[in-house]
């Protein structure tokens, strides 16, 4: 297939009022055509 999206070593992180949290770290993935790729997780951690 042919690749579309490359993402290499994506990390995200949110800063609330007390902390920061890290919600990804060091992702990589690859998307080809036709494919659908979502991140899912929880929306706070406790």
């Amino acid at each position: 297939m042919e690749k579309i999206l490359e993402v290499k070593n994506i990390t995200k992180k949110y800063q609330s009022k007390e902390e920061e949290i890290l919600a990804i770290q060091n992702v990589n993935f690859k998307v080809a055509k036709g494919e659908f790729v979502s991140i899912i997780g929880p929306s706070r951690l406790w």
